[in-house]
């Protein structure tokens, strides 16, 4: 007959070595089902001032949600911005930020459009007494529900 001794301290910790296996097992499969951080949806609006002429918020609002990095009070010649929003409306959102133009009677609206069917910048431009004399380039480079655009007014 044979006789195997086992230490106790052996036996013990080859229990916590398993439970700590198994445990890690089960935290990993929580990791890769967890549920994402947010459920909202963001717009990031990238604003370029390429005038000589300082720009002077003169209204922001979404259709919903609230700014996370507000619009500047105004803007100066030839510098940049970034506007962010978020809401946590499931369909979408839109921003608009409008400028005044102080050597003329023009007023450069932003907007951003996110939502389910696309994301755009329609409602964007100049309008006022020198509006062709202004004019905003757009583009979107992120859509629906993280939405980046970068505007250009020059």
């Amino acid at each position: 007959m044979t006789t195997k001794t086992v230490n106790a301290k052996t036996l013990v910790a080859t229990s916590l070595i398993g439970l700590a296996v198994v445990g890690a097992g089960i935290g990993a499969a929580g990791i890769a089902n967890a549920a994402p951080l947010t459920d909202s949806n963001t717009v990031s609006m990238t604003i370029f001032n390429n005038t000589n002429q300082t720009m002077n918020l003169q209204d922001a609002e979404t259709s919903s949600g609230d700014f996370v990095y507000v619009p500047q009070q105004s803007l100066a010649p030839h510098t940049s911005e970034v506007v962010t929003a978020s809401s946590s409306d499931a369909s979408g959102f839109s921003v608009t930020v409008s400028y005044g133009l102080p050597d003329s009677s023009s007023v450069a609206t932003f907007k951003a459009n996110d939502n389910q069917s696309g994301a755009n910048t329609d409602g964007t431009g100049v309008a006022g007494q020198y509006a062709g004399v202004f004019s905003i380039n757009s583009t979107v480079t992120a859509g629906f529900p993280s939405m980046n655009a970068t505007y250009t007014l020059g």
